[in-house]
This record gives structure tokens, sequence and C-alpha cells, in this order.
């Protein structure tokens, strides 16, 4: 895998200073690399191979009647060369200038090393690797990795920084973040394999300075009403604390407090049997042992109740925890996967199941290993706290491969506290099934799909959120110059919330149709094409007072040869959309294009001009374009473009740009 070394800059002068650059950078390479000694040119070919590309760009940018999207001019630079050498190590740079700048808060600046011999590669430098869809997957690590294949096996490691630590606040920081880990199977992706792999992901949270410690009372916190005998839950967090905390109650408002508990351990959470004199005036107060200084209470009075009362918990709400706050988070991931064809690869069964131990902020309170019944050697591996979780996820597919059949069932669970800091993306607490029947009869091909998608795995949510989706598609060939396409389509989501204000049943059905006509391609006509869809939206949720939505799209194109060299295409679209049959409108859409091509090919010229009418809006487009090929190896590029929109507001947009490539 060839990676690049990025260098983002700012390029002070106009955007034609680029493509002045790039001749001068393309001369000097064409100088460097013309033979200068026979006994040295034949080492050079065998040993070296030298590719890459050069180019550049200018944009000019204007628009009146509303705010400026982008800079009036834009140049660009860059310059991407590779270099192997010996047909073992393969170095790749890549050198971008610009005059937009730099606003990426990561650093974007790479190099990469990537050296191979026989079944032996590894990386230095930046690089991504690609372990399984639940595990490592989609980042950048800036370390060192090596991958072994010798025959049937498999070794990988990987090592590094995937994060680094950017000072701001809250919800605006990240820390330096480091991974390590591994891979071992035996196989080949082609004939099956079998593999296993580990993964430790960690953040540093002394990259980032500590926040002040805290402690913050969430429960009772004002407006509460807890009956005499009942058992009632205290609950608190807090942030850089170390050591146990002291409970207190007051039922004077404050004036004076009894100790409920002299020390007990930071977690955050004590069940309570409430006991005493009825008041009005109880206040619980939260204390660290370590630093008497730090502590919470109730920012309002809440009642103790005779027995028998209704428990009422409070509309009072302590800001305790920002859902958007950055804080340094520690993962551990290990699982399997595996592959097994079987009756000559017409069969495929794919699976992978992985575990982990994520922990969202690393500087919540520990929890005691003795209270969880954990053996000892856990605390030497993880650390865990009040905010750590333990889940699976699993993703099982089983496939049927024949020549005119083909089928397909999958199942994927991802629990509610599953998490891998080595994803780029992850959407957890959600379990899906899904199938696909695919047939070739004759001239024509069905495809048949469905799934079934819904959250709230572990009953930990107030509702179930379902998702459902049936698909249905057929394409044939009617006649020699006929061909033909239907679609169809249900989606649908509802949950079984008993709350006006939370309940969601949305329900949307689609079906369109296409048809292709080829008539000669001799003739000045040569292809009308006309598609149709229809779709219905139905909102049954409680506020939403049954909106519902139908729309229309038809769309009508021609393709022409006018003279030799001159295509062109024309076409007409009308949409038509009634919102709870009252609000209703109509959108026409005219479109003209042309195609040139001269001097052998080597110069193509495209005209367009597009238009779109609804109500009392209007919008015309017109785009200019030009290539041209120097070269097999150099060419030039040309665009200009305006957009002027009427919408009672009117505004227009030139856009003027430039390119050069050269590639070696």
């Amino acid at each position: 895998m060839v990676k690049s070394y990025h260098i983002i800059a700012v390029l002070k002068k106009a955007p034609t200073l680029a493509v002045a650059i790039t001749i001068l950078v393309f001369q000097s390479i064409s100088y460097a690399t013309e033979p200068q000694e026979k006994d040295t040119t034949n080492f050079l070919q065998k040993n070296v191979v030298f590719s890459g590309d050069i180019g550049s760009y200018g944009e000019l940018y204007s628009i009146s009647g509303q705010a400026q999207r982008r800079p009036p001019s834009t140049g660009r630079l860059y310059f991407r060369p590779s270099v192997r050498l010996f047909n073992a190590v393969t170095l790749s740079f890549d050198f971008l200038l610009s005059t937009e700048g730099n606003s990426a808060r990561q650093d974007i600046n790479q190099f990469g090393l990537n050296p191979s011999w026989k079944w032996i590669s590894a990386h230095i430098g930046d690089f991504s690797e690609n372990y399984s869809n639940f595990s490592l997957n989609g980042i950048n690590i800036r370390g060192a990795g090596v991958n072994m294949n010798p025959g049937i096996f498999m070794f990988s490691a990987v090592g590094g920084l995937t994060n680094r630590a950017v000072s701001g606040d809250a919800t605006n920081k990240s820390f330096d973040r480091y991974i390590y880990g591994g891979k071992i199977g035996i196989g080949k992706e082609y004939s099956g394999y079998f593999n296993l792999f580990f993964l430790r992901i960690k953040d540093d949270p002394a990259s980032v300075g500590e926040p002040e410690p805290s402690i913050t009372l969430i429960a009772p916190n004002g407006v509460d009403i807890w009956p005499i005998g009942s058992i009632q839950t205290m609950k608190w967090t807090s942030t850089s604390l170390i050591g146990n905390v002291r409970i207190e109650i007051s039922r004077d408002g404050g004036s004076t407090f009894e100790i409920l508990l002299e020390e007990y351990p930071n977690i955050g959470l004590f069940s309570w049997t409430v006991v005493g004199i009825e008041t009005f005036q109880a206040i619980v107060r939260i204390t660290s042992i370590s630093d008497p200084t730090i502590r919470d209470v109730s920012d309002v009075p809440f009642t103790i109740a005779p027995a028998g009362s209704e428990a009422k918990q409070g509309n009072i709400f302590a800001e305790f925890s920002n859902p958007n706050a950055v804080t340094p988070q520690e993962n551990i991931v290990a699982g399997t996967q595996f592959s097994l064809p079987l009756f000559q690869k017409k069969f495929l069964w794919t699976a992978e199941l992985c575990g982990d131990v994520y922990t969202s902020n690393m500087r919540a309170s520990v929890v005691d290993i003795d209270t969880l019944e954990l053996p000892k050697f856990v605390e030497q591996i993880y650390t865990p706290r009040i905010s750590t979780s333990v889940d699976y996820a699993l993703q099982t597919e089983m496939s049927l491969n024949l020549p005119a059949v083909r089928a397909k069932i999958g199942y994927k669970y991802i629990g509610p506290g599953y998490n891998s800091l080595g994803l780029a993306y992850l959407m957890n607490d959600q379990q899906e099934v899904n199938a696909m029947l695919s047939l070739k009869i004759y001239k024509f091909a069905l495809n048949l799909n469905g799934a079934r998608t819904n959250d709230n795995l572990i009953d930990q949510k107030l509702f179930t959120t379902s998702r459902n989706r049936v698909g249905f598609t057929l394409n044939g060939i009617l006649t020699s110059f006929w061909n033909v396409g239907v679609t169809t389509s249900i989606l649908s989501m509802s949950n079984d919330s008993d709350n006006d204000t939370t309940k969601v049943d949305i329900t949307n059905f689609a079906i369109g149709t296409n048809h292709s006509f080829i008539i000669s391609q001799s003739s000045i006509l040569r292809n009308i094409n006309f598609n149709y869809s229809f779709q219905s939206s139905d909102n049954n949720s409680s506020l939403r007072n049954d909106i519902s939505s139908i729309t229309h799209n038809a769309n009508f194109i021609l393709s022409f040869s006018i003279i030799k060299n001159l295509n062109a295409n024309a076409s007409f679209g009308l949409v038509s959309s009634t919102i709870s049959d009252t609000l209703k409108t109509t959108t026409q859409v005219y479109s003209t294009s042309f195609q040139h091509r001269a001097l052998k090919n080597k110069l193509t010229t495209s005209l367009s001009f597009s238009t779109s009418i609804m109500s009392k809006s209007s919008s015309l487009r017109i785009a200019l374009s030009s290539r041209y090929s120097v070269t097999s190896k150099d060419i030039i590029s040309l665009s200009l473009s305006s957009n002027n929109v009427s919408s009672g507001k009117k505004f227009s947009e030139y856009t003027a740009s430039i390119s050069f490539s050269h590639r070696f």
C-alpha cells in the first residue's frame, strides 16, 4: 500500500502563478531525468522507477446579491512523485500548496515509507490498516506496522499514534491517542481463512490539562418526594477526584447535617432506605474525603414524606454532564473472523465476533476489583471505572452463488455498550436481519431484498425503534431496441412509545419505471430515455397530525448526433408534489447540452444550458468547459460557468478556472 506525504501551505500569489511554477518544476524534472552517462542509464532503468504527476489549478469567483460562498481567487499547486527502488521499496510523496490555507485541527501532513520483500511488508510513518469491520478500519496511524504472509500463515502488528492532542474547551479538544495490536491467521482470502486479533487503544489524559476536581449532585436536586421506608437512589458525578466521599443529609434546609456514611466509594450512586423525620426542607450533601472543599448539595430542598406516600422524581436536573464533552477514553478489543467456502465456492459462510472493554472517561472513579469479584490480574491489564462497559458485536452472512440464482441472508448484532476506538465510525445498539434473492430468467433479472433493524437491545431505553425495508427490482430486454426496468421499495420506521411527544410512525412507498429506446446509430436521433417515479409518504406520529405527501417525477431525454463529432442531449423534467392535500408545487426543468471533439479528439468542448422554473422562482445555469491534450501526458482544462437565480431575492454567481496536469 502506497502512502503519502502531505504538506499544506499558503500560496501568496495569484492563481496564475500556480501554472507558471508547474511549468518550471516540469522543466526541472525533464532536465534532471535526461540520461547523462550510458553506464548509469541501464542501472537506473533496471532498479529505479520514477512516476507520478504534477499540476496546478487557478480559479476566479464572484457573486452578487448575496454573501460570498468562497474566496474571489484560488490557486493550487500539487506535486505527487513516486519512486520504486529495486522492485521492493516504494516511496510516495504528495505536496500541495493552496491559497485556501489549512484549518484542520488534526495534522494532515503525512509521510509514509512502505518497504516490501517477498512475503514481508512494513509501514513506517503514516499508514492505515484494516483488521475487520468491528475492530480496526478507516483510521490513520502514525507509527510502524508489519505484515508477514509465509504460505497460508498470516501475522500483522501495528503501533503508533492515531490522534494528536489539541487544546480547547469541553467540546472542542482532543487527546493524544495511542494504539497497538496484532492479528494472526491461517488461510487465504479467496480459499477461506480464520483470524484472531487484539487491539489496545488508549488516550493520554496528561496530553491535555486536567480539569479542576469537582463533584456535582444529580439527585435529589429539588422538588423530589421520598416517602419514609422507600428505597431511593442518590446520584452524583465527579471529575478528577481521588478517594472516597462522605454522604450527609439535612432536614432543615442546610443549617445542620447528619452523616449517613462517613466514607463511601466514589461510584456515583448510593441506594438509601429513607428514614427519619418528615420534612419539606431536606438537602443531600456529597463531600470529598481527600479534599473537603470539594463538595456539592441539592440545588433546591426536597420532601421526605410519610410512609405510603407516592414517590416523585424532581424535575430540576443538575448540569452534571455534557453529552458532547470530550473525555479521555480507553479500549480493548479482541475478536475472531472466518470465511468458509464450500461446494467449489458456490456456498460461502463468513462471520466476525468481537468483544470489547470500553471506558468513556478515564477520569471517572475507579471501581474496586473485589466488588466486581474479578481476578486480581485484571487490574494489571485494565482499570475498570464507573464509566466502563463490556459488550460484544457479531456479524454473520451465508450466501449461495449459482449461475442463475444468487441468495444471501445475514444477521448483525452490535451491543449498546460496544465501542472500538480503532474505527472511524460505528453505530451501536442495533440488530439487523437482512436477505437478498437475485434471479436471471431469460432476458430478465429479478432482485428481491429486505431488512429489519431495531435498537434497545437490552431494554435500557424507554421505547424501541424499528426500521423495515423491502425492495423489488426487475430489469429486462423486451426487444432489440427496448430496455425496461421497474423498481419498488417500502420503507417504514416506528416505535412502541406511549408518549405523544416521542411517538414515531412513518411509512414511505416508492415505485418507478425507466425505458430506454435505441433508435439508430446512423440517424440524427440516437436514443430516447423516459423514466417516471411515484412516491407516497405518511407520517402518523402523534404530533404530526397525519402529515402525508405525494410526489410525481417524470423525465424525458433525447440524444442526437447532429454532425460528425458533434453530439447533443435535450431533456425535460416535471416534478409535482402535494403535502396533506393543501400545499401543491410544480417544478419544470429544461436542459440542453452539446459536446464537440476536434483535432483528432485531442480537444473536447462542452456547452450546457439548464433552467428550473417553480412558481415565482427560476434559475438559469450556463457552463462551458474545454479540455486539450497537448501530449499524451499533458492536459490543459478551462471552465466557465454562471448561475442566475430569481427567487424573491435575486443573485448571480460566476466561476472561471484553468488547470494543467502532467504525468511522468
